[in-house]
């Protein structure tokens, strides 16, 4: 049975960090059981660097993800724990935060080979999204999973629809039959999918039942919900209805890319402020009062890298 659509809405334009510039698809923990096991979805960047350079310097994190996904650009990013590196283009970086972490992410433009020397292209796009985690896995050890833009399985469909497949599977793939994203070894069971449509398309994906399912419009316009004719374009989200298994997008006269995302939800009480999301206020009081006392990160993190087979 085909899912509906229960909302759709546009992102809103916030500065966080330094002040950068974004805007945020959702994020607000008023709304946080419309979305479980998804708290947030911000899509930053610009074509002027004075709207990101300022970056994310050092804050903390507990308790949940942090999924980056770069679309263009660089971010340079290093904990307190001593880990260090640079995201580019098309690159993802699953961060579980978990008992605690100190971090900073700098966005950067990309730097391009041209005629032997290089320069900077200066627009930047991408997504990060925080996954909350349940009370088994809140003071977990940190993690980063590192998946390279090259290691990201890519499928394209009979009418020219291309999936990128971060996190889930996609099936009946012509000549490929099933592709699988590399990112499994997650405490919440996550499908993330970037797709592209041509005109004159239709993309169907399966999701199991009472799973929160989620689009966001990167560009173009599509129909996310054929039975009403709804329709959804650049910087909206969509969120469907939790009966059904099947989700299905219909194209007319232009193209869309979207991602696709979905979760199952957790089903617990949120203490949510700021950086730090836990299960109880006493344990969200906690964490501040060990932010003050210099006790917040509990262990290093760990860091693995995903590499295609």
């Amino acid at each position: 049975m085909d899912r509906t659509v229960k909302l759709v809405f546009k992102s809103r334009e916030t500065l966080e960090g330094a002040g950068v510039r974004l805007r945020r698809a959702f994020g607000d923990p008023t709304i946080a059981h419309l979305f479980d096991p998804f708290l947030l979805l911000d899509d930053f960047g610009s074509r002027y660097p004075h709207e990101y350079l300022a970056g994310f310097p050092w804050h903390p994190h507990r308790g949940f993800e942090t999924v980056t996904y770069l679309l263009k650009g660089e971010v340079y990013h290093e904990d307190s724990t001593g880990n260090k590196g640079v995201i580019k283009t098309g690159d993802v970086q699953w961060m579980t935060a978990g008992s605690g972490i100190f971090h900073s992410e700098m966005p950067r433009p990309m730097k391009i080979l041209r005629a032997g020397r290089t320069i900077e292209d200066p627009e930047m796009r991408g997504f990060q999204l925080w996954v909350n985690l349940p009370s088994s896995h809140k003071m977990t050890i940190p993690k980063y999973r590192n998946l390279a833009s090259e290691n990201i399985p890519e499928a394209e469909l009979d009418d020219g629809t291309k999936v990128r497949i971060i996190a889930g599977e996609i099936n009946r793939i012509p000549h490929q039959g099933k592709l699988v994203g590399l990112i499994r070894d997650i405490a919440v069971d996550t499908h993330y999918l970037d797709i592209t449509m041509p005109p004159e398309s239709e993309f169907t994906y399966r999701v199991k039942p009472g799973y929160t399912v989620f689009t966001y419009v990167i560009e173009g316009r599509g129909i996310f919900d054929i039975r009403s004719n709804k329709v959804a374009e650049q910087r909206h989200t969509v969120l469907y209805g939790r009966e059904g298994d099947l989700i299905r997008v219909k194209t007319s006269l232009t193209s869309v890319r979207f991602l696709l995302i979905a979760g199952k939800p957790i089903n617990e009480p949120i203490a949510w402020y700021g950086p730090i999301v836990m299960n109880t206020q006493d344990q969200l009081v906690k964490a501040f009062q060990e932010l003050k006392q210099g006790t917040f990160v509990k262990h290093k993190a760990t860091s693995y890298d995903y590499v295609k087979d």
